[in-house]
């Protein structure tokens, strides 16, 4: 299935090419709970509030009291501050990537001199907020494929906040909007072609 490079999106106006009972998916009564409580905040407050904000407003109807975030140690400060936003309304429990100082030689991981010895720990920090009993998590800027391995651990569900994108600010979307990053994204995509045609292996 390819819906984006649909033309028509008839599906967002009730007109859809693939017809199934998808109702029957939401039949858990936690789960309908969360689609009403999202769609409520998408209702009254669509284009009006932040994320975080949303974040408030969705745990708040769900009658959320505890939310873990798990953040990159890269993005400490930023975390430290939505922390403190978020505890006006929730007790909250933050744990850092590099929670128990795992060498990255013990996980097998390589190293350089742009990262440090000590390797990212998702499936502790997902083990830790399991603890506490949080009753949503946040990631606030996990690296790609640890924040899988979090969301895939996580004993609830996750809301992701914040993504890691160290050249583009943390706004990935940034290489959508701007024609000079997406010509250098293009570039390298055609010479990592090249390297793979030279190169049979």
């Amino acid at each position: 299935m390819r819906c984006d490079l649909c033309v028509d999106k008839g599906c967002n106006g009730g007109e859809p090419c693939t017809v199934r009972n998808s109702i029957e998916l939401y039949a858990d009564p936690q789960e309908k709970m969360m689609m009403q409580a999202a769609a409520s905040v998408e209702s009254e407050f669509y284009g009006d509030l932040n994320r975080i904000e949303e974040v408030v407003e969705f745990a708040s109807r769900m009658g959320y009291k505890r939310l873990g975030l798990a953040f990159c140690v890269g993005l400490h400060e930023e975390a430290a501050k939505i922390a403190e936003y978020l505890s006006a309304f929730f007790e909250i429990e933050a744990v850092c990537c590099k929670v128990c100082g795992i060498p990255k030689s013990d996980m097998g991981a390589p190293t350089s001199d742009k990262v440090g010895p000590v390797s990212c720990n998702p499936i502790e920090q997902a083990r830790m907020l399991e603890e506490k009993k949080t009753d949503l998590n946040l990631v606030v800027g996990l690296c790609v494929g640890h924040d899988a391995l979090f969301i895939r651990h996580s004993h609830t569900y996750v809301v992701p906040l914040a993504v890691k994108d160290r050249v583009l600010g943390h706004n990935p979307l940034a290489a959508v909007y701007c024609s000079a990053v997406r010509n250098r994204m293009k570039k390298r995509a055609e010479l990592r072609g090249i390297k793979k045609t030279d190169n049979p292996k």
